[in-house]
């Protein structure tokens, strides 16, 4: 290389200063990189002295583009670019080429040639320093703009990801999108359940492959800090987990429920193996967890609202079909096994007991909770909750079973429902003067089952699980018929559930065959009444 003159030194020299410049104006107007270059190439042709500039890069979408300014005798900038035949060249046309490749670090972002009016070869070395001092102001530019784009085609992609309405399905996907970008060893996702206090999940991946997950292939190690420190491992500044793995090199995010609020829904935990990640990981990591805690914010809210009606277990597996909706809740007509409990006397109870709202609130809240998980471990639904009687359905929303296992589920609720109103609710402090007041002994509840065909799913503005029958009318009249601690059973119910020959149920002993007229309710009504239950 010819020994740099003190007057190519100074062209040099102002030559970087205005690019700098005009860049620098381009990045304050925060201009996209077509506005750049209409405003950086007329200026830098007039100070080369030029015919053409041009540009080979790629944009904001990540699609290559050329961008040029000046004449290039209808020949398309580009393919003067193409080939990699860097230096200085004349073409056909008689006019001078001069091209570089743009690269930061050894990594290529594009290519840019100057065109020069007539044979310029003799002075190629000149020509070479010059576009060599404009393309060291461009690399940077060029290689930011197309990292942000990168990043953002990656949001992109994870969003559509988690956007999938089976979350792991999406989580997994996410994951490994991030993973073909920037090399994870290992990858935890730990998250709240919304449903269940206390509880944790996790999903944890190795190179951006599934590896273990609360709900498959388990990882004892975790499980067994999960049962030690429960949802403490999820808190800011919580160390526990990174002990627990072991990961000395390990970057930690924890998920917010939204801004001002404290509230964690879970945390991010990704190691390196040992040599720590770079400016551009840490990046797309804060990405992934922001996009991420909106997703689980959305999940819950979804998890929550089939919490009212549904078990964990049954919302795990509606929500593992992203048509659950359509293919489960839409309303349909099915036998169902249908449960009626009201707890005996309560209006008195709440007069002459309980007293003060809320006492009365609290208690109902105790006994209530209670009947639903019960109903919720024989596969029961929560209907609703109308005053103080709880009402469940037996069957929905997969209706897998049989009638008579449907009829057998809801006979067994019923016979927990009333042992445990018996035994451990009358025990309940707000009853304690329960006997002496009433003169009875303890708490009671009334029952109806009944194994009807009705009308379930989603229904209403709020989209609650329900159902509508005559059956569901008949097992209410039949609920108010019952005294103290008893449970009726309509004949259809009893004689489907015998048929199961279930071995709980022969057990108990039922009375003679019943039959009580109704209001509003054209033939009376059949039923037997239990006991044992």
């Amino acid at each position: 290389m010819d020994d740099l003159t003190l007057e190519e030194l100074k062209f040099l020299r102002e030559l970087t200063r205005t690019v700098d410049d005009l860049l620098e104006e381009s990045l304050k107007h925060r201009e996209n990189l077509e506005k750049t270059f209409e405003r950086v190439f007329p200026p830098l042709m007039h100070f080369l002295g030029a015919r053409g500039v041009c540009v080979t890069t790629l944009d904001e979408e990540l699609v290559s583009t050329t961008f040029s300014h000046g004449e290039f005798d209808g020949v398309f900038p580009g393919t003067l670019l193409t080939g990699n035949r860097w230096g200085v060249r004349r073409l056909e046309s008689g006019h001078t080429f001069v091209a570089q490749q743009l690269d930061v670090v050894g990594v290529p972002v594009g290519s840019m040639g100057v065109l020069y009016e007539g044979d310029r070869v003799a002075d190629a070395a000149r020509l070479a320093r010059s576009l060599e001092t404009v393309a060291e102001e461009l690399d940077t530019v060029l290689a930011s703009i197309q990292t942000a784009a990168e990043k953002h085609q990656l949001l992109v992609t994870i969003n559509t990801y988690l956007a999938n309405r089976v979350f792991e399905v999406g989580m997994d996907g996410a994951v490994r999108a991030l993973c073909e970008k920037v090399k994870l060893p290992g990858f935890l996702l730990l998250y709240r359940d919304a449903v269940e206090s206390g509880a944790l999940h996790y999903r944890m991946y190795k190179y951006g492959q599934l590896e273990f997950a609360s709900n498959g292939r388990r990882f004892q190690t975790l499980d067994d800090a999960i049962r030690s420190y429960g949802s403490n491992l999820v808190t800011p500044n919580d160390k526990h987990l990174g002990q627990v793995l072991g990961e000395r090199k390990a970057v930690e995010t924890v998920l917010i429920s939204g801004v001002g609020e404290s509230h964690t829904l879970g945390k991010i935990m990704v190691w390196s193996g040992g040599e720590g990640f770079s400016a551009y990981t840490v990046d797309l990591l804060r990405l992934l967890a922001s996009t991420l805690s909106q997703r689980l914010i959305d999940y819950n809210r979804e998890r929550i609202h089939l919490s009212q009606f549904f078990s964990s277990g049954a919302i795990d597996e509606l929500l593992k079909d992203p048509n659950y909706e359509r293919r489960y809740l839409s309303p349909r007509a099915e036998e169902v096994g249908i449960l009626f409990a009201d707890i005996n006397g309560f209006t008195r109870i709440c007069e002459q007991v309980l007293e003060r709202p809320e006492r009365i609130g609290k208690f109902v809240d105790d006994w209530s909770s209670e009947a639903v998980r019960i109903l919720h471990r024989h596969g029961g639904v929560f209907d609703k909750m109308v005053g103080d009687c709880v009402i469940g359905l037996f069957g929905p929303p997969f209706f897998k079973d049989a009638a008579s296992a449907r009829a057998v589920n809801a006979i067994k609720a019923a016979v927990e429902i009333q042992a445990f109103t018996r035994d451990t609710m009358s025990a309940h402090p707000e009853i304690s003067r329960l006997s002496e007041v009433l003169k009875v002994p303890g708490l009671g509840v009334a029952i109806g089952v009944n194994l009807a065909v009705s009308f379930c799913g989603l229904f209403g503005p709020n989209r609650n699980y329900t159902s509508f029958s005559t059956g569901m009318n008949q097992t209410a009249r039949l609920q108010s018929l019952g005294s103290f601690r008893e449970t009726l059973v309509m004949k259809e119910a009893w004689e489907a559930a015998q048929a199961a020959k279930d071995a709980a149920l022969a057990k108990l002993s039922v009375g003679d065959l019943d039959e009580t007229p109704v209001k509003n309710v054209a033939q009376p009504l059949r039923y037997y009444r239990l006991s044992g239950a």
